[in-house]
């Protein structure tokens, strides 16, 4: 093919295309950093290998001590009726404290739900005891045995079943040979993919740890086999659940604090979405809990913490900012997944793989005699979420004024 004449100044355009060394930038530039705090954290906690496809765990707490009256009773009234099912929680020679007056009692008799027993026990009301209303709530203090007396009615507290499903996720990629052959900017695939591939992988992960949902159908179209998904923390949080309903305030996330705090364990961490760290930031606390602490490269759990906050208890909280949940976010909907805020307890999570299933990436998937390259990242695991009155969630914030 003949060349074509050009007279004057050569410029670019001018000079064949294919003949121009095109400036590329060898690093390829993300839109989104790797984030997924909550899986990199539970994957350098103490964890145990499933060996079902369905995992099993017991929780217990102590027994109860706290019951309400049934209905309001004058000071002279000796029998009392407990709201339904609190009669088990009481026993004969219990003392008990009215902890909306003070008064003391002592248990006589136990029917069912209802209680005989000696009003104005104590120094506070001696011999007469105060007005009972309605639902008023009664600590149950301690036994008070005579001398010499008979072995007590032992009792006990069920413990409760956990539990949750395996789930299995393939992030698969696929190139021609000849693709993975030529010469490409950035370097040759598809080791560029398989970059993005384990990405693309956490990020999975970690979106089921906080949006998962338990369900397990044992047949499914088309190929008739049992499918599993593992819940995550939004389907087993459901104690301490809020609506911020507007900007956070000190005020609405100390008193979350004070509730979620009081069980489980100190190890918490607040993973928040963008508009809650913002109004966060914006706080001008004073006293106790004054402390927005940013992070200054500190990490926990082996993730680096963008602040610590304090509150009720006075602990220092690790805050992690969940910068995809702000994708999530819709003006129009302030209670989208945008506006939450989890708590979590994490001594009380923990990661199931299944055994021999952990991630893991399978190389040469493709079908015998295709010219292709195919590979997959397969993971089946599941999720530990125990006590979930030890963690808390927040939703419905909104930008600060």
């Amino acid at each position: 093919m003949a060349g074509v004449p050009v007279t004057g100044n050569v410029s670019t355009e001018e000079v064949l295309s294919d003949e121009r060394v095109i400036d590329m930038d060898s690093t390829i530039r993300r839109l989104k950093t790797d984030d997924a705090q909550f899986t990199t954290m539970t994957r350098r906690l103490p964890s145990k290998v499933a060996v079902r496809e369905k995992v099993n765990w017991l929780e217990e707490e102590d027994f109860p001590r706290i019951v309400t009256s049934s209905a309001g009773y004058a000071v002279s009234v000796t029998t009392i009726v407990l709201t339904a099912t609190h009669g088990k929680l009481v026993a004969v020679n219990d003392l008990l404290r009215n902890m909306r007056t003070g008064e003391g009692m002592r248990v006589t008799a136990v029917s069912t739900d209802t209680l005989t027993v000696d009003r104005g026990v104590g120094a506070l009301f001696p011999g007469t005891g105060a007005a009972i209303n309605a639902l008023d709530p009664i600590l149950v203090v301690a036994d008070s045995q005579p001398q010499g007396s008979d072995f007590p009615t032992p009792r006990y507290l069920q413990r409760v079943l956990g539990y949750n499903y395996t789930q299995i996720t393939r992030t698969t990629l696929g190139f021609t040979n000849t693709t993975t052959s030529i010469e490409l900017y950035g370097g040759r695939e598809p080791a560029k993919e398989v970059v993005r591939l384990k990405r693309v992988d956490d990020r999975k992960w970690e979106a089921i740890a906080f949006w998962g949902m338990r369900a397990f159908q044992a047949s499914t179209p088309p190929d008739n086999e049992p499918k599993g998904a593992a819940g995550g923390l939004l389907e087993f949080i459901q104690t301490f659940k809020r609506d911020a309903n507007g900007p956070l305030t000190p005020t609405f996330f100390d008193l979350l604090l004070m509730d979620s705090m009081q069980y489980g364990s100190t190890d918490k961490v607040l993973f928040a979405a963008p508009v809650v760290v913002a109004c966060m930031s914006a706080w001008n606390r004073q006293g106790m809990g004054a402390q927005w602490d940013p992070g200054n490269g500190r990490n926990v759990h082996g993730v680096f913490v963008d602040a610590f906050i304090s509150g009720a208890y006075g602990y220092r909280i690790p805050v992690v900012v969940k910068k995809e949940f702000g994708e999530f976010y819709n003006t129009a909907n302030p209670k989208g997944f945008g506006s939450y805020a989890f708590l979590v307890d994490m001594s009380l999570v923990a990661r199931r793989p299944l055994r021999d299933r952990d991630t893991r990436m399978l190389t040469d998937q493709q079908p015998k005699g295709k010219d292709t390259y195919n590979a997959e990242l397969r993971t089946e695991a599941s999720l530990q979420i125990a006590q979930e009155r030890a963690h808390a969630i927040i939703y419905g914030v909104t930008a600060p004024p």
